[in-house]
């Protein structure tokens, strides 16, 4: 008898490390199943384990704060950590290759959905971050043109945030410097220089108070 753990340790010795990989490689048939009906268990095995994990990130859901479990990338980490130890503590006995060959693709399939939702989530408040970062950059840059330059003004605190919230000030940090250092004309706006006057730290407040995805009251 071994745990799960040891069981996909030794199937990723015979070249079956496919494990704990996301989609694009989690479907690959480990060198263990051979025939048709091998195959087909560890395919359905995949499918199923997907699906439980469905079903679990469906309960998170439920009991999450957020309306967005994108949100709330913590409770995602926490049941993909659940998961994790679940499976690293189970013991099994199969009977067969091919009970082995299903249980390998629920273990598979169990973990990918839940890392696979997590890339989604991820790739989400980037691109919200890097939307927000461009569009207030261009603002930030015609008001401080329009008007010869900006004045100071109260700095946001930014509070401790989500993984998603991290994900978005940072994405939307880089493309607010990006987007303005690029115009030439909003330039001299984003530095301090003795002719065209000091203006980097009203340029790091705007970032930082644009960008902040949970700011004190």
């Amino acid at each position: 008898m071994r745990t799960i753990q040891a069981f996909v340790v030794g199937l990723c010795i015979a070249g079956a490390c496919a494990s704990f990989t996301p989609t694009a490689s989690a479907q690959a048939i480990p060198p263990l199943c051979t025939s048709p009906r091998e195959v087909r268990q560890f395919l359905v095995g995949v499918r199923a384990g997907r699906n439980l994990a469905q079903q679990a990130i469906a309960a998170v859901e439920a009991d999450s704060d957020e309306d967005d479990l994108c949100q709330d990338l913590e409770a995602l980490a926490d049941l993909r950590n659940l998961i994790q130890a679940i499976v690293d503590g189970l013991v099994v006995d199969p009977p067969s290759p091919t009970a082995q060959c299903r249980l390998q693709g629920q273990v598979i399939g169990l973990v990918a959905e839940v890392v696979d939702l997590q890339d989604v989530c991820v790739d989400v408040c980037i691109a919200d971050g890097r939307f927000i970062g461009e569009v207030t950059a261009e603002l930030y840059c015609a008001l401080s043109i329009a008007l010869d330059g900006l004045g100071l003004a109260e700095l946001f605190e930014r509070l401790a945030t989500t993984e998603c919230g991290e994900a978005f000030q940072d994405a939307c940090d880089a493309k607010f410097a990006e987007v303005a250092t690029a115009d030439l004309e909003c330039l001299p706006f984003t530095i301090d220089d003795p002719v065209t006057g000091n203006f980097e730290e009203v340029f790091l407040t705007a970032q930082n108070n644009q960008c902040a995805a949970d700011p004190e009251d």
